[in-house]
């Protein structure tokens, strides 16, 4: 196959790429959209330098080369700005400079003083610092946040990053100057429209992958995340509750439960409206989760109520750990900027015992000891 040929194929691969990206956009996230969008416009335009290729092929026209390596220097640049965007980086408009730079000294050894080879190295070095950019931001990104489609794009990007050196070098070697990259029989030649072609066609798949990991997880985190507090929900303390019960049952490990309440919440709602009820809710379950430690989990049961889990904690030690998040509650700077009267809790604190034939009857004895914190005075921690 000839290299005008095969740079046709790659741009048709490469628009049906972009246009599945096109389709894919309306179904995405809004926080998605515009690095999608960044990456779509990225594909089309690659998509249009390998048409101008194929064009310089059957023509040997010499100014369609610069246009077609514009094209890819803004194309590999929105690529790097794509996966910028998608791992929160700041946006910067620096990251077109090299490809400004780069263009300007394709066009000088175009017309002024022609060399392929030199025109071989500017590009490549061009693409390699955009690649080397989308690495790195994903390598630094995969420390919080794992994951296989962005690890595959990485592999991809090192194998596009050696076949380039490649090809640097064997440009240098033979010392062209005016030759071009789609002369028939250049096997190097023809691993122009690979190159090219490899982000926008295999790197597209990878990055689409990499947008639904990220949907994959805010759904999760939705389902299992309470959206005020950011705490684990009912759903995911129940759930967990039941299997660290379980495992209690088998092991004879201790297990304890805490219920928490804020005091007279329907107080701070009714005098200073739902906003400062909501602040309140926030600023407590902050405390809370800032305060809990090891294997322990606090999440929000509902309301203005909050259950947290004590594994392997038995009656003196679950009792120690609520009045340590009593106690951080009461001592906590006002949530609102307004005077307001003390945020305390009361707690009820229950341990599993050989009576409780599931977890709701061990949650049941800790909402009784709650009632009783609460009968005694509020502010306090009471054992069942």
């Amino acid at each position: 196959m000839d290299a005008t040929t095969a740079f046709l194929i790659a741009m048709g691969f490469t628009l049906l790429n972009g246009a599945v990206l096109g389709f894919m956009r309306p179904a995405l996230t809004e926080n998605l959209k515009p690095s999608v969008t960044d990456w779509r416009i990225g594909t089309l335009l690659l998509a249009g330098a390998l048409a101008l290729f194929a064009a310089s092929g059957a023509s040997q026209t010499l100014w369609v080369l610069p246009i077609a390596n514009a094209l890819i220097f803004v194309g590999f640049a929105l690529y790097a700005r794509s996966i910028r965007r998608y791992v929160g980086r700041r946006e910067t408009w620096s990251v077109f400079l090299p490809g400004a730079l780069g263009l300007v000294a394709l066009i000088w050894f175009t017309f002024f003083m022609p060399n392929l080879a030199v025109r071989v190295l500017i590009a490549s070095g061009v693409n390699l610092i955009y690649s080397f950019a989308v690495i790195h931001a994903l390598v630094q990104h995969r420390r919080t946040e794992r994951s296989y489609a962005g690890a595959f794009l990485i592999g991809l990007l090192l194998v596009v990053a050696v076949l380039v050196i490649a090809r640097v070098v064997y440009y240098a070697s033979i010392g062209a100057s005016a030759a071009s990259i789609t002369v028939t029989g250049n096997l190097v030649a023809a691993l122009s429209p690979l190159l090219i072609a490899a982000l926008p066609i295999v790197g597209t798949t990878a990055f689409a992958l990499l947008c639904f990991e990220r949907i994959r997880g805010e759904l999760h985190l939705l389902a299992t995340t309470d959206a005020l507090t950011k705490l684990a929900n009912r759903r995911t303390i129940a759930e967990q509750a039941a299997r660290l019960f379980e495992k209690a049952r088998q092991t004879t490990q201790p297990l304890s439960v805490a219920v928490i309440d804020i005091d007279h919440f329907k107080r701070i709602n009714d005098k200073y409206g739902h906003d400062a009820g909501d602040l309140v809710l926030t600023r407590v379950a902050g405390i809370l989760n800032e305060n809990v430690r090891g294997t322990q989990l606090v999440g929000r049961q509902g309301g203005e109520e909050f259950v947290a889990l004590f594994e392997d904690a038995n009656a003196l030690e679950a009792q120690a750990a609520a009045e340590r998040l009593r106690a951080a509650v009461a001592d906590a700077t006002q949530p609102l900027g307004e005077p307001l009267e003390t945020v305390t809790v009361s707690i009820g604190v229950a341990t599993i015992s050989a009576s409780d034939a599931s977890f709701d009857e061990l949650l049941r004895r800790a909402d009784r000891a709650l009632y009783a914190a609460k009968l005694a005075g509020r502010n306090r921690v009471a054992e069942a």
